[in-house]
């Protein structure tokens, strides 16, 4: 039996020993509810949540695994000081895996009171030492509506180490993580916001002496912005410019200590990032400077995976980014050759244009081409530290340089698939030139949309006006042959300059055609039969059923069969259209278009004469 002087003291020890936890208990709750008001990121609070909540409760070890929408992951991302630290972003657990993952899948408390490495549920990681823990806490960090968040998890290295008002305070600490962490999503668009519009402004005064110096600056305040190792931008200029492309490649302190104190923390090329990088496995992400009219790109690397809202930040960076470079190169120095001498708004424009690039006045023919090279089947694209390769690439450039002929008889700007190409060569080789690119064309994974404009003399205007010949003449290529390749010829198309015009005006007319005759579209689709041709081949007779019957090699009464059943269809006589030239082209549009042309429509079954080209193929 205990005397009454060891029971009072006794119970003032426990006295005591509560409001010591107590106070430890109010001064974690009041630190992270500050934390939350000052609007700390994700990672922020849950690191700053471990370490308030292992010294409250004198646990050895306090982890934060946060669930990663994108991975369906629980990935471990914050953790008390030690050797854990090292493995922050690359343990991960499914739902339901481990305890941990048990924890989060039942959105329960689990209390393992010692030998935790011998429950069932248990998922070791030996990278992690947990053998040295004896006991531990699991806290799912559940959202209003039941969302799961995370677990909060504490470990000690005794059995029995944590008691009731430990697994209370974790409890409160993981709603209250729970409260910060869906408030951190709100104030972190704000911060991305924030960010970028402060880009140019936290920029030093010495980034403005020179593009070189603008883009160095640029690329170190996205690696800070985005806690990256390696970032890179690149200014997409024309191959053909004489100071090529510019680049700005820029490494982290922490990055050159980790891999190679040799490694500047600038002026790298290309080809020396790619081996730093091979063999690192690192996470990249890769951004257009100004995503409505690209004139470049920002590319970042870690060894962490970036998150959508790396990915947003880095987007409103790159728009910031792309406004600095302007002002200091102006727009012209950006664009390509190849859209300066199609947007040329004169011949004096383009004859300095020309002069800059090397092209001396001479007799040439224009090419505008579009090259859509495509992976063979089943092999990806080759990709390097910067990302897939130039879709067209170098085995493009030099097919066209062998097709359209090398040295100073043929200069070829752009780049990207895009090229526009002045050969020297006379009228009487023009259509070998053509049959050469044809051969090109027919190449196994090649597509390839050509213009070709007429033969020019060497006086300005004439150049000038070839170059906007063959680039008409590309637009045109371009639509015959949407998915496949076509070489079109100026003067096939100069008489139809005015068709789209035309076309418009009667657009409204067309279109109630074109939805009349949708359902002859999807009749024949159905059933197999041939109405769209019938119907095309009767408007083109001008209604003739002789000439109709006699071309399509059937008698009379199998047409009139076949009228009748169209006229049930679209509810009307196909012989008497009001406006026979607008009927004669929806007929033509669906017989060849189907659900091109045909809303709802699909592509019905051609068969008998053979399909006349397009008007614009070559």
């Amino acid at each position: 039996m205990w005397q009454p002087e060891e029971r009072a003291s006794s119970d003032l020890a426990t006295l005591r020993e509560s409001l010591v936890f107590a106070e430890r208990r109010a001064a974690t709750l009041a630190e992270l509810t500050a934390l939350m008001s000052e609007g700390r990121d994700p990672l922020a609070l849950a690191q700053r949540s471990v370490e308030l909540t292992a010294r409250a409760t004198r646990a050895a070890g306090a982890f934060v695994y946060l669930w990663d929408r994108d991975a369906e992951r629980l990935v471990l991302q914050a953790g008390t000081e030690g050797w854990q630290r090292a493995h922050l972003g690359r343990i991960q657990l499914r739902m339901g895996e481990g305890i941990t993952g048990w924890s989060a899948l039942m959105r329960r408390c689990v209390v393992i009171p010692k030998d935790h490495l011998k429950d069932p549920r248990s998922r070791p990681f030996p990278e992690l030492n947990e053998s040295s823990f004896k006991s531990m806490i699991a806290v799912p960090i559940v959202a209003p509506g039941e969302e799961v968040l995370g677990v909060f998890s504490l470990f000690a290295p005794t059995e029995d180490a944590f008691t009731s008002t430990d697994v209370n305070l974790a409890t409160e600490v993981g709603s209250l993580l729970a409260s910060g962490l869906i408030q951190a999503e709100t104030v972190n668009q704000l911060r991305i916001q924030s960010a970028a519009a402060r880009f140019l402004r936290d920029l030093p005064d010495e980034a403005w002496g020179s593009p070189g110096q603008c883009l160095r600056s640029m690329a170190r305040q996205c690696a800070v912005h985005l806690e990256a190792d390696v970032c890179m931008i690149e200014l997409a200029t024309d191959r053909a410019q004489p100071d090529g492309a510019t680049t700005a490649i820029v490494t982290t302190q922490r990055f050159r200590d980790s891999h190679d104190p040799g490694i500047p923390d600038e002026d790298l090329d290309r080809g020396c990032l790619a081996q730093l990088l091979e063999p690192l496995r690192m996470q990249r992400l890769r951004i257009p400077l100004a995503a409505a009219a690209p004139i470049g790109a920002v590319t970042c690397y870690r060894l962490r995976p970036f998150t959508p809202d790396d990915e947003l930040l880095l987007e409103a960076i790159g728009t910031q980014a792309a406004a600095g470079v302007l002002s200091l190169s102006g727009t012209e120095r950006i664009r390509s050759a190849v859209s300066q001498l199609l947007s040329a708004p004169d011949p004096a424009t383009t004859q300095r244009l020309l002069r800059r690039y090397g092209w001396q006045p001479r007799p040439a023919l224009a090419i505008v081409l579009r090259t859509h090279p495509a992976p063979a089947a089943g092999l990806p694209e080759p990709a390097g530290p910067g990302g897939p390769a130039d879709p067209d690439g170098d085995r493009v450039r030099a097919a066209l340089l062998d097709v359209l002929g090398a040295g100073g008889r043929t200069l070829l700007l752009g780049g990207q698939g895009h090229y526009l190409a002045l050969v020297h060569a006379e009228a009487a080789s023009r259509e070998a030139l053509i049959g050469r690119i044809g051969d090109m064309a027919r190449q196994p994974r090649m597509r390839l949309a050509a213009g070709i404009g007429p033969a020019a003399a060497a006086a300005p205007a004439q150049i000038h006006a070839a170059v906007h010949q063959a680039d008409v003449a590309w637009q045109w290529a371009e639509l015959a042959a949407p998915d496949g390749s076509a070489i079109v010829r100026y003067e096939d198309v100069a008489h139809l300059r005015q068709l789209p015009g035309v076309a418009l005006e009667m657009s409204a007319q067309l279109k109630g055609l074109l939805d009349a005759l949708a359902a002859v579209a999807r009749y024949d689709l159905d059933n197999g039969t041939d109405l769209a041709q019938t119907l095309d081949a009767l408007l083109a007779n001008g209604g003739s059923v002789a000439r109709t019957s006699s071309e399509l090699f059937i008698h009379r009464n199998t047409l009139r069969q076949r009228i009748q059943r169209i006229e049930e269809l679209i509810g009307r006589s196909p012989e008497h259209f009001e406006d026979l030239v607008i009927a004669g082209m929806a007929a033509r549009l669906i017989r060849n278009g189907g659900s091109d042309g045909a809303p709802g429509g699909s592509a019905p079954r051609k068969r008998g004469r053979k399909q006349p080209q397009h008007p614009a193929a070559g």
